[in-house]
């Protein structure tokens, strides 16, 4: 490990940092797009600040809650605040899953998966077709999901069924932001360049380290990374991360300590720019991580107390 390092050409270092960099700002660009399909009036540096400061959250909290800080940051400027933000990520989720399971099924055309992918591969499949149903009916039969709300609703005292109906109305309004074409294939274009963009780091940082390995390796990755967000881990994804990314290389014939010493590279360099711009969005927008304890009485839409 301690030799390939030593082999590291910073200036494939620094091309990889800004891979990375311009991947958050590909993300912004999307949510941006799902977040005008919703009223919202959200400018696009707001809204990169806000994903930055969810990738701070997902990296430091657990569950991924760093998503539910993003929407709250996003709030304020969002009709039906959190909840809609809320639905947007979603839609976002469900976009990157297609992603995913085009990416692990261009794969299996070059090299046979890995058995250890198998399982959440088809876990990811029926994710994404889940959520892409719920999408569907959120879109397209709206008068159906109101009526699924309002029946949900009474089973609960008449309090709680009026937060839950808001909430789950305003998270409706959020997942069913895509609607026509033009909207759905930008959508799907921006996810591309998301996706394209995470290999190209992968791809930058091997040559960094003159790792030779065959050019679908880094797609595999990719991929294999993308599912290890999923799994049970200590804050920053610490052992996570390093195991699923030695597990692709290795799969791809790579020497294991030429994969683990990639991993740690690829670790700093993806967990570094969300850590140092996401504490400095949290700085410019006046946010705490003790405010998002009060996230419960804030998803009505106004979370200006929030600072």
């Amino acid at each position: 490990v301690a030799d390939t390092l030593s082999g590291v050409q910073p200036a494939f270092l620094g091309l990889a940092l800004m891979t990375v960099v311009a991947t958050s700002v590909a993300k912004a660009l999307r949510w941006k797009l799902l977040l005008k399909q919703a009223s919202s009036e959200a400018q696009w540096l707001a809204a990169l600040r806000a994903v930055l400061i969810g990738q701070l959250g997902n990296i430091l909290l657990p569950v991924r809650l760093g998503d539910v800080a993003r929407a709250a940051a996003a709030a304020p400027t969002t009709p039906g605040g959190i909840p809609t933000a809320l639905g947007t990520i979603v839609v976002e989720k469900m976009l990157d899953g297609m992603l995913g399971l085009l990416v692990l099924v261009a794969l299996a055309f070059w090299t046979p998966l890995p058995p250890w992918l198998r399982g959440p591969f088809l876990a990811l499949a029926v994710t994404t077709a889940a959520v892409g149903a719920l999408l569907f009916t959120a879109t397209y039969h709206r008068e159906h999901a109101s009526a699924l709300i309002q029946g949900l609703a009474r089973s609960f005292p008449t309090r709680i069924g009026s937060w839950l109906t808001d909430f789950l109305d305003d998270l409706s309004a959020g997942l069913g932001v895509i609607r026509g074409r033009r909207p759905a294939w930008t959508a799907v274009a921006w996810t591309a360049v998301v996706w394209a963009l995470g290999a190209l780091t992968n791809l930058v940082t091997l040559h960094a380290l003159g790792i030779v390995a065959p050019l679908w390796t880094i797609w595999l990755v990719l991929a294999t990374g993308y599912v290890a967000n999923f799994l049970p881990s200590v804050p920053g994804q610490v052992g996570v991360f390093e195991f699923a990314a030695v597990l692709a290389l290795t799969a791809a014939g790579v020497d294991r300590a030429q994969a683990l010493a990639f991993a740690l590279v690829l670790h700093l360099l993806v967990y570094a720019p969300p850590v140092i711009l996401g504490s400095a969005s949290m700085a410019f927008e006046g946010l705490r991580w003790a405010s998002f304890s009060r996230l419960g009485s804030a998803t009505s839409g106004d979370a200006s107390d929030l600072g």
